[in-house]
């Protein structure tokens, strides 16, 4: 019975901080940016879906720890704490309603940052550029091919000025152009391409509806440029293929995503051991003050650690290092306390 009390009043002060959260950043974003925006009032609303979303994505493991200091200072306040351990209680029986919903939001997330879901914040920049999102120049290496792209629309699936040149033993062995591509069905389809088969002497020929560089998705061929964002099973599929092209910034992509939220929901484990028993004998309102700031500070600190991992400042394998150091805390708290 107590799981599901504490349970109850946790996923009601989640849900609760979580929506003000995104109400307040999605009200000052629109604020700044309404001039920015196309007149289309549907596009307007298609803009503000996308960015709550973003919010939500941005802000929910914030909200998880604020959700939990707020059920703690409520269970403090109305002596519900003291009467749980009044009643043996462990620290490990009551961690486990949080820790629950906490893992459980983190797995939905994480299946979420899969998908299309990941790239919300880039279609909402797509309608405030008036969807010019467009990439130029793109040169990689994929398998045993060099691929330049003069332009790239990864919303449209559309590229324009399509190379690739197929190598055999580091020499030219064709090279293929088309001016226009379209990806469909995980494949590029090119209209009129002109192949160049490298031999004793060259063969040009025209060629209707050539479908070439299966698996090489829009998204990951402009992420590897740009890396504003990428889903996990894009970058998956990325440090996959591209073995030759440096990863670094998209490796800090996926850890910010992870760690930062693992590192959040470990603070849940310190406060509980940390936090008052009774509001009598102990400040709850500077414990809560205390515990919201240093949250705060670890998501500062991991986002200025991703900062400059994404700058190639640092290794993106620092990124686990808050992670670290708060899981062996509290694992050293809780089994002091045990």
């Amino acid at each position: 019975m107590y799981f599901f009390y504490i349970l109850k009043k946790y996923v009601k002060n989640f849900f609760l901080i979580l929506t003000s959260l995104a109400f307040f950043f999605v009200l000052i974003d629109f604020l700044a940016n309404y001039s920015k925006l196309p007149d289309s009032s549907n596009l307007q609303v298609l803009y503000t879906y996308y960015r709550i979303l973003y919010s939500i994505d941005m802000f929910y493991p914030l909200a998880l720890v604020f959700a939990f200091l707020l059920t703690v200072y409520y269970m403090v306040k109305f002596n519900e704490m003291v009467s749980f351990y009044s009643l043996s209680f462990s620290p490990w029986k009551l961690l486990k309603p949080f820790l629950f919903m906490s893992i459980s939001v983190f797995f939905v997330f994480i299946a979420l940052e899969s998908s299309k879901f990941a790239y919300v914040n880039e279609y909402a920049n797509a309608i405030l550029n008036n969807n010019k999102y467009i990439g130029n120049n793109l040169f990689l290496k994929y398998n045993n091919k060099i691929i330049y792209i003069k332009k790239i629309k990864p919303i449209l699936k559309e590229a324009e000025g399509l190379k690739v040149f197929i190598l055999e033993k580091d020499n030219v062995k064709e090279i293929i152009f088309a001016k226009k591509a379209k990806f469909k069905n995980d494949v590029w389809i090119a209209k009129h391409a002109e192949i160049t088969l490298i031999k004793d002497t060259k063969i040009i020929k025209k060629t209707d509806n050539i479908k070439l560089l299966r698996g090489f998705k829009p998204k990951i061929i402009t992420n590897l440029k740009n890396l504003n964002s990428i889903s996990l099973y894009d970058a998956y599929i990325a440090i996959k293929l591209f073995k030759n092209v440096n990863v670094d910034m998209l490796i800090s992509i996926v850890f910010f995503k992870i760690f930062t939220a693992l590192s959040l929901i470990f603070l849940i484990v310190i406060f509980l051991i940390k936090a008052p028993l009774h509001s009598r004998i102990s400040n709850v309102s500077l414990f809560l003050v205390k515990s919201t700031f240093f949250t705060i500070l670890v998501w500062g600190a991991d986002l200025m650690i991703y900062k400059f991992a994404k700058q190639g400042v640092i290794s993106p394998y620092v990124l686990i290092l808050p992670f670290v150091i708060l899981f062996g805390y509290g694992v050293y708290l809780f089994n002091k306390e045990k």
